[in-house]
């Protein structure tokens, strides 16, 4: 198992636009047995992906020269022992969800937030920030966002 965390800048991108880029991403990786999380803040993505390496891999070839969107900038990607995301074909966290969670998020994902090579504070490269992710994701129903 392979996982994959990357950040990035919307094109300006419209609700429907995103939609559509949440739909392709669902029957992508149902097909290709991926998962994972995007969270969407700000004009920024930061996404979690899961998988067989290959495909992982050949997927952010493709995810890198996507037109809605630029400066793809890889975070970490390694070997993992088990899925984090495994009942999602691709979760979703963006700032319209009514939680106040979402703030820790936000405050991870921010165009302001430069990621330290060494930190003690949880962030998109960090387990504990994805499980933060999935434990919001269970807060608020996994059936409103899968």
């Amino acid at each position: 198992m392979y996982n994959l965390v990357y950040k990035s800048i919307a094109n300006s991108l419209t609700t429907a636009q995103v939609d559509e880029i949440l739909k392709e991403s669902r029957d992508f990786n149902d097909k290709h047995d991926i998962t994972g999380c995007l969270i969407y803040h700000d004009g920024f993505f930061v996404q979690y992906l899961e998988g067989d390496a290959e495909i992982v891999l050949a997927l952010f070839e493709k995810i890198r020269v996507d037109i809605r969107h630029y400066e793809v900038i890889l975070l970490s990607q390694g070997n993992i022992y088990s899925r984090e995301f495994d009942t999602w074909s691709m979760a979703y966290l963006s700032d319209k969800l009514p939680n106040e969670a979402f703030q820790y998020i936000k405050l991870m994902v921010s165009p302001e937030f430069e990621i330290p090579d060494m930190s003690v504070i949880p962030n998109p490269t960090s387990k504990r920030f994805w499980l933060a992710a999935k434990n919001l994701l269970n807060k608020i129903g996994h059936d409103n966002f899968n």
